[in-house]
């Protein structure tokens, strides 16, 4: 290897719950670590997806081999057999050309990886070497290195930080985009419009009489009706038929007017 094609790359990326950051040494370093990192960030989880994040947790050296892509079919059949645990980093977005797959795997299984090789004349390089650290402290000082010597870092924690600060513009071109939309949301219906529409609606009925004057006026026509003949004139000429009556006045006129003294006549002799 030329040292001109030597090359180096750090990888920082969040995966399930705890952060990890790959340093990745060797011939084709740059395109390992886009592939890894494109790989990590993929939400669907997959079988390969599943060995990347344990191989990656596990915090053990990491050793990337190239075979070609017919071959992966059977390389997967021996390791299979070998227990190899291994992981093709294939970016679907980006597919490569070449024909050719990177295939990881932990260094303590690099010894049987060449023992299929050995067994099945498979062609197969030695592309690339990961060490991976954990520990928050041991990450930031593994990046803050790699930048002073100049290293590419692919980092998802400022990503993230990009996709956050962009999420208002995006919103504000979406209500600018769709006006009617916007002021749909800003003023949904509420409960106030409603009951101003239902109190319009009780104005424009006619009035009508309570229960208690209903009742009142009942009782006044079954009073009228109990009321003697002279009476039943004065409530005709609009007299209040609920002023008190003094009967006792009554039958002394009437006495007055229509009974004359009987006088007691004595025996004739």
């Amino acid at each position: 290897m030329n040292s001109s094609e030597a090359a180096e790359s750090i990888v920082r990326m969040s995966l399930e719950g705890f952060e990890v950051a790959a340093r990745i040494t060797g011939k084709g370093a740059e395109k390992i670590a886009i592939a890894l990192y494109t790989m990590a960030k993929d939400k669907k989880m997959t079988k390969g997806k599943t060995n990347l994040n344990n191989m990656l947790k596990s915090g053990s050296p990491l050793q990337i081999f190239t075979l070609d892509e017919t071959q992966l079919k059977k390389f997967h059949e021996e390791a299979k057999k070998y227990g190899v645990l291994y992981t093709a980093l294939i970016d679907k977005k980006h597919p490569d050309l070449d024909g050719m797959v990177d295939i990881m795997v932990r260094e303590e299984d690099a010894p049987r990886v060449n023992r299929i090789v050995d067994r099945c004349n498979m062609s197969i390089y030695d592309t690339a070497a990961i060490k991976t650290e954990l520990e928050k402290d041991k990450m930031e000082e593994m990046i803050k290195d790699g930048k002073e010597r100049g290293v590419e870092v692919l980092s998802d924690v400022e990503k993230l930080a990009d996709e956050i600060m962009s999420k208002p513009i995006q919103k504000e071109e979406q209500e600018m985009s769709n006006p009617q939309l916007a002021k749909t949301e800003k003023s949904p219906l509420s409960e106030p419009s409603l009951e101003s529409k239902n109190n319009s609606g009780v104005a424009s009925n006619p009035k009508k009489p309570s229960v208690r004057e209903t009742l009142k006026r009942i009782k006044n026509e079954l009073k009228a009706k109990e009321l003697s003949k002279d009476e039943k004139v004065e409530v005709r000429e609009g007299q209040d038929i609920n002023k008190p009556v003094d009967l006792d006045k009554n039958k002394s006129t009437n006495i007055d007017k229509n009974i004359k003294p009987r006088v007691k006549k004595g025996k004739e002799r």
